[in-house]
């Protein structure tokens, strides 16, 4: 007797092989319809009746699915999703079924700031190697080891030794372009797209310091090079959103762009083994002394203190990617931002403008060092621009630790996942004044407040780039506002000073987010009139 043949002499059993025997596609159809719809009526009955979160406001699709949390993040969309729920439902609202949202300035620092809190497995899509790297390690104990390793290399005092690269490959490569085109114009005038300007120039910092070497990419034309990076950074962005997809979906979509990654993947390859030899040859000839002084060495280097651990090779590996998209795309669309604003409130660019030229010769190269002793205003500019703009902006995920948290009144049981509303955060109307306008004084009359603004995340997972990225932002923004005058170009009519948002203040240009905040459309909105400075 076939298996078949026996099923089917159970009752029931038999009853359904009938059906299937005679039903027609209509049938199954509205069986698979029914059977969802059974699935997500009992996913809303639990979520409103049952769910320890039931108390939390959000939407009903928040109640019984993921995917609208999952679709918006694909489509870049991750800061208005959280603005959206927040002006509807307040300070927490639900995401998804399993987790939730907080707003509020003060609960978020106190909960990042709470040890026992881990992030989510959210941060795989960060994995470009499926090595868990500084941002993305989930226990807190393997992200205090890696921290350990490499958090001596990112201090000032071992930045200052690259400082030569910094500088040369960021203000002084902006510089020298800017010069040239000022050189051949005719009237003194001319026009640049500042974000691709930034973007070359901070992806060349940081490729130089990761690979020990600049990439031949960045020696083709500026349009070539501007979309050889974005082009770049757009894959690991857009992978990393779609890892949210079926595995098989994920292979398919990104097929035409796989190149984009193996190149930058490749570089870092060659440029381990290649240092690896090096190191090797001045180790015997007793010349260690002699080792370039770069990142990619601070990684092939780190050590923990406490238990000695070394990095991998696959570890090395992965924190050279990661440092390629996070310490190139977030810090030259900070600086693009912050530029942008300035042209939108001309009062606050006069101020900045007569800061820096107050203080030093027009000859002068501006260092680091001296930007913090001596301008403070143009400081407080960057701070309000992340404020306002922040280019991590998001929701970043944690998990509640053993034992729950009550945040607003509300339980959140063991293993919630909550996202923290960055960009809500920055705009909160009970902490900040005025909070839709860009205001740098507010920095200057309460220092204070630089401890809100969470671009570079709270407590113990802190970002240890953070000092390399301030680094770049204020020897670049410090020297250009120096050296040149600036203005939106007249034909940039849908911006400017006059062009006012619902809150009564200049329009800022549309935006889109995967992993860092950028310009929907940099090639039309990040032109820029330059001459040179008139003192």
């Amino acid at each position: 007797m076939s298996l078949v043949t026996h099923l089917s002499q159970h009752p029931l059993l038999g009853m359904l092989w009938e059906i299937a025997q005679t039903a027609s596609w209509r049938h199954y159809a509205l069986a698979v319809a029914g059977a969802l719809a059974a699935f997500y009526m009992y996913r809303l009955v639990y979520g409103l009746f049952y769910s320890p979160l039931r108390g939390v406001p959000g939407s009903l699709l928040s109640r019984v699915t993921h995917k609208r949390t999952e679709l918006l993040t694909i489509a870049g969309q991750m800061a208005h999703l959280g603005r959206w729920d927040h002006e509807k439902y307040g300070d927490i609202f639900m995401t998804t079924p399993s987790s939730v949202a907080i707003c509020d300035p003060a609960d978020i620092r106190a909960f990042m700031g709470n040890s026992a809190v881990c992030k989510a497995d959210y941060y795989r899509i960060l994995e470009f190697t499926e090595i868990e790297t500084t941002v993305t390690f989930r226990e807190n104990e393997h992200a205090s080891v890696r921290h350990r390793q490499v958090g001596p290399y990112f201090r000032p005092t071992h930045l200052a030794k690259m400082e030569k690269t910094i500088m040369g490959l960021g203000i002084e490569t902006i510089k020298g372009k800017w010069d040239a085109l000022l050189d051949e114009s005719a009237d003194g005038t001319a026009e640049v797209n500042y974000c691709n300007d930034f973007l070359i120039s901070a992806f060349g910092i940081i490729s130089t310091l990761v690979y020990g070497k600049r990439v031949k990419e960045l020696s083709k034309s500026d349009a070539a090079t501007a979309q050889w990076i974005d082009m770049t950074m757009m894959y690991l962005s857009v992978r990393a959103m779609f890892l949210l997809l079926p595995r098989a979906l994920v292979l398919l979509l990104l097929r035409p762009w796989e190149h984009y990654y193996y190149t930058l993947s490749n570089y870092i390859d060659e440029a381990i083994t290649s240092r690896t030899a090096l190191v090797a040859k001045l180790a015997d000839a007793g010349r260690l002394d002699e080792k370039p002084v770069d990142m990619l060495q601070a990684l092939l280097d780190a050590e923990d203190p406490e238990t000695k651990a070394r990095m991998t090779r696959e570890q090395v590996h992965g924190e050279c990617m990661l440092m390629m998209h996070a310490g190139s795309d977030t810090t030259s669309h900070t600086i693009a931002w912050t530029v942008h604003l300035l042209t939108l409130y001309p009062e606050h660019l006069r101020r900045a403008t007569a800061e820096v030229r107050a203080a030093f010769a027009p000859d002068h190269v501006i260092t680091y060092k001296e930007c913090r002793a001596h301008l403070p205003f143009i400081e407080a500019c960057i701070f309000e621009s992340l404020r306002l703009v922040p280019v991590t902006g998001g929701l970043l995920p944690r998990v509640v630790p053993p034992g729950g948290l009550v945040i607003k009144g509300h339980y959140l049981p063991q293993g919630t996942v909550v996202f923290v509303n960055t960009a809500v955060a920055n705009h909160h109307p009970t902490f900040w004044d005025n909070p839709h306008e860009f205001d740098p004084t507010r920095f200057l009359a309460n220092r204070d407040l630089q401890h809100y603004i969470l671009t570079f995340s709270h407590g113990k997972r802190m970002c240890p780039g953070k000092n390399l990225a301030w680094w770049e932002m204020l020897t670049i923004m410090a020297n250009i506002l120096k050296d040149y005058d600036f203005k939106i170009p007249d034909d940039l009519t849908h911006l400017g000073p006059h062009v006012l948002n619902k809150h009564g203040f200049p329009q800022i240009m549309k935006s889109k987010q995967y992993i860092a905040v950028k310009p929907v459309d940099a090639e039309r909105d990040c032109r820029l009139i330059i001459s040179r400075a008139q003192n």
